[in-house]
C-alpha cells in the first residue's frame, strides 16, 4: 500500500468516530501525558486539525508546570513559538501564537508532542505528507511523543530516510515505545 493509500485508509477509520468518542480519547491521552509527571520542561504541543486527536485537555494539565510552545508555519518551515493569548491564523487555518519563531535547536525543547496520520508498533510515524514535522524534528534534541487514536496503528509502516521516528506513541489504550 502506498503512503497516499494508507493515509486515506486511516482517515476512513477515524472520520466516522463520534464526537463523544473523540472527546473521551482526548481525555484519556491527557491523563496519560499528565501521569508522566513532566515538570519544568519546555514542551511543544499542537492545535488539532479536524480529524486529529485534540491535545487541548493535555495543554491545560501541562501548562501549569511547564513552558508550552506551539508550532507556527511560515512557508515550508515550521517553528516553535511560546504559547500566547495573541494568535494569528496560520497555515491550514490553524491558530498559531504570535511571537519569536524559534527553530528546533534554538527552542531547546525537552518534549515535542506530535500529531500523526498513522504509526506502527516501532513508533514510525506517517504524517499528512508535507514534511513539516520531519524537517522540524530533524533539528530537535528532544523526546518525541506521538498521540493517536488506536485505529491509527498499522503494521509495517513504509518509511524513508527523511522520516523521523518517535520515541513513544500514546493512544487511549496503549503506550508504544521504540
Amino acid at each position: 500500500m502506498t503512503k497516499r493509500e494508507l493515509r486515506a485508509a486511516i482517515k476512513a477509520r477515524i472520520v466516522p468516530m463520534s464526537r463523544g468518542r473523540r472527546e473521551e480519547s482526548a481525555r484519556k491521552i491527557a491523563e496519560k501525558l499528565a501521569a508522566f509527571g513532566w515538570k519544568g520542561k519546555r514542551i511543544m504541543l499542537y492545535r488539532a486539525l479536524g480529524d486529529e486527536l485534540d491535545v487541548a485537555p493535555a495543554a491545560d494539565a501541562l501548562a501549569a508546570d511547564n513552558e508550552v510552545f506551539y508550532p507556527a508555519v511560515d512557508g515550508e518551515d515550521m517553528f516553535a513559538v511560546a504559547d500566547s493569548e495573541d494568535t494569528e491564523t496560520g497555515a491550514f487555518g490553524i491558530a498559531q501564537p504570535v511571537g519569536e519563531r524559534l527553530n528546533a535547536a534554538d527552542a531547546r525543547l525537552d518534549i515535542c508532542v506530535v500529531p500523526l496520520r498513522a504509526f506502527d508498533a516501532s513508533c514510525a510515524r506517517l504524517g499528512r505528507g508535507k514534511g513539516y514535522y520531519d524537517r522540524f524534528l530533524r533539528g530537535a534534541d528532544c523526546f518525541k511523543v506521538g498521540v493517536a487514536y488506536d485505529e491509527q496503528q498499522t503494521d509495517g509502516l513504509p518509511t524513508e530516510p527523511h522520516d523521523v521516528p518517535l520515541d513513544i506513541v500514546v493512544t487511549p489504550t496503549e503506550i508504544y515505545r521504540r
